[in-house]
């Protein structure tokens, strides 16, 4: 069975269940992996756009970042 099976079962047997608790649930675990899922795609891409300021060069030394921190510190 591949997946677009499995979604057109899981479609019908959903639309038999009027239980409204369950389908808040079921309802619940779906939001719940679609956002994991966006998580997943927004740190990769925060990870490509940093990779290509490395290699742009867009880059802060360690010492910047303790003078900046230093800086916050006595606001």
């Amino acid at each position: 069975m591949n997946t677009l099976e499995l979604k057109n079962i899981l479609i019908e047997e959903i639309n038999q269940i009027e239980d409204k608790s369950f389908l808040n649930a079921l309802r619940t675990i779906v939001e719940s992996k679609i956002k994991k899922e966006n998580l997943y795609d927004d740190y990769n891409s925060e990870i490509l756009m940093a990779e290509e300021d490395i290699e742009k060069g867009y880059t802060v030394s360690h010492n910047e970042v303790k003078a900046k921190i230093d800086e916050w510190k006595k606001k």
